[in-house]
């Protein structure tokens, strides 16, 4: 009886350690999912402070939601080594950061949403430019990269047939005019566009009147600038 009794006080016994652990186990999950953060946090600052060390921090950071600039239309060559760049921001403040050929050319205030970068300075070929918004401390992605060509020179063109002052009789009612350009480059005879292979070479198939023909030639590259070549040709049927 007495023995019964024992192992009835122990088994309750039990059953209260059990009770209390898991309620124990149950109070520790939920301190750790709540404030398991806070508490590494606070742990992470008093060791600092102990230690002497103080954190880093980076004042401008990339930001996905800040949106870049978008440019006015650019063109994509140009005759003129200075031209000016026009666009617009998503905001009515901050700062548009303006980069040409890799580098960081200059930092332009929005005004109203609204920038402007005058004189840009062209190199003698391609350039690529680009930009991004920075604002409140935080720095957007780029725009895609913009090329614009500077081309200096004028467009080059050389005749080879007909020669200036030729003349044709009979079969030869149809000559080739023919002659060598820039691969880029437009070709005319009298308004009609000549076929320019890749290395430049260009040809059209030109009907002559009887009596004399003006054959007006012009070049024309990406920039706008245009060459001119003027023969004069005869024929007799």
């Amino acid at each position: 009886m007495i023995q019964s009794r024992l192992v009835r006080r122990s088994l309750k016994q039990n059953r209260r350690q059990l009770y209390i652990s898991l309620i124990t186990i149950v109070v520790l999950i939920f301190v750790t999912l709540n404030f398991g953060p806070i508490l590494i946090g606070t742990t992470g600052s008093i060791i600092d402070i102990i230690t002497g060390k103080t954190r880093q921090t980076t004042t401008i950071v990339s930001d996905a939601d800040l949106q870049p600039p978008i440019f006015d239309s650019i063109p994509q060559a140009t005759p003129s080594s200075n031209i000016n760049i026009t666009g617009r921001g998503f905001y009515e403040d901050g700062k548009v950061e303006f980069f040409l050929n890799g580098l960081k050319y200059r930092t332009i205030n929005l005004d109203s949403f609204e920038f402007k970068v005058d004189d840009v300075e062209l190199i003698n070929g391609e350039n690529v430019i680009k930009a991004r918004t920075v604002r409140n401390g935080k720095i957007s992605e780029f725009t895609e990269d913009y090329r614009i060509s500077y081309v200096k020179d004028d467009p080059k063109l050389e005749i080879d047939n007909p020669q200036n002052q030729a003349s044709f009789a009979k079969a030869d009612q149809e000559i080739t005019v023919s002659g060598k350009t820039d691969a880029e480059n437009t070709v005319r005879i009298n308004g009609f566009i000549a076929i320019v292979d890749p290395d430049g070479n260009f040809s059209y198939i030109f009907k002559l009147n009887e009596g004399e023909n003006k054959l007006n030639i012009t070049a024309e590259n990406s920039a706008g600038k245009m060459v001119k070549r003027e023969l004069t040709v005869s024929y007799s049927p």
